[in-house]
């Protein structure tokens, strides 16, 4: 076996360490929000009554579990492309990895009994952050540094990578409007409104992602 071969065969190794490292931090983060489902160690209320008080841990829980799960899918799929990496792979990784770390921290916010708004502001700016961050990533890989990866059979990749970054655009101008709304709203009974912003994102989406090619 020639120094060639040797060093090939290294590099395989240090990107399969990265790749481990990476799926380690997406179970721990999905088993530490697991955690933070649990009834309250002392309350009077029925076990029903209980239970009811974790409808939204509970839905943030899923809404977090699909999010991660979706992330953790593209992560495998442009991974897949790379030969080789570099520093600057590295660091997009690690920045990534660093948000998705937020996302327990994020459920047992709105597990809280604590501001709901304040908390749904927090969870949704770290959804925002993590998506952006793997973005960073996908274009790294993807467009900056085409020695990293193979040279065939990105044109998928690509056309997720521009379909996931219209949805951040799209989703960070839903947010915006909803912030608006709430401030700008002076009456308690109708700041509820700003979340209907919500409502037309997964159509409009849909309509511009089509136009995607």
């Amino acid at each position: 076996m020639d120094k060639g071969e040797i060093k090939e065969i290294r590099k395989e190794f240090q990107l399969d360490r990265m790749i481990l490292f990476s799926d380690a931090v997406f179970a721990i983060v999905i088993t530490i929000m697991a955690i933070e489902i649990r009834l309250p160690d002392h309350s009077s209320d029925t076990l029903p009554k209980q239970i009811s008080h974790l409808v939204p841990v509970i839905f943030a829980y899923t809404a977090s579990f699909i999010f991660i799960g979706q992330i953790w899918y593209q992560h495998l799929q442009v991974f897949g492309l790379l030969k080789n990496y570099d520093k600057g792979l590295v660091v997009r990784n690690l920045a990534m990895l660093f948000w998705m770390g937020f996302f327990p921290f994020s459920v047992t916010l709105i597990a809280s009994n604590s501001n709901k708004f304040l908390s749904f502001v927090v969870y949704f700016l770290v959804i925002f952050l993590c998506k952006g961050a793997q973005l960073m990533l996908q274009h790294y890989i993807l467009i900056k540094r085409p020695q990293l990866r193979v040279n065939d059979g990105i044109h998928d990749e690509l056309i997720r990578y521009k379909k996931s970054r219209a949805a951040v655009v799209l989703l960070a101008v839903v947010f915006v409007l909803a912030i608006s709304t709430v401030l700008l709203v002076k009456d308690e009974g109708l700041k509820y409104l700003a979340w209907w912003w919500f409502l037309p994102f997964p159509f409009v989406l849909k309509h511009f992602q089509k136009k995607i090619k």
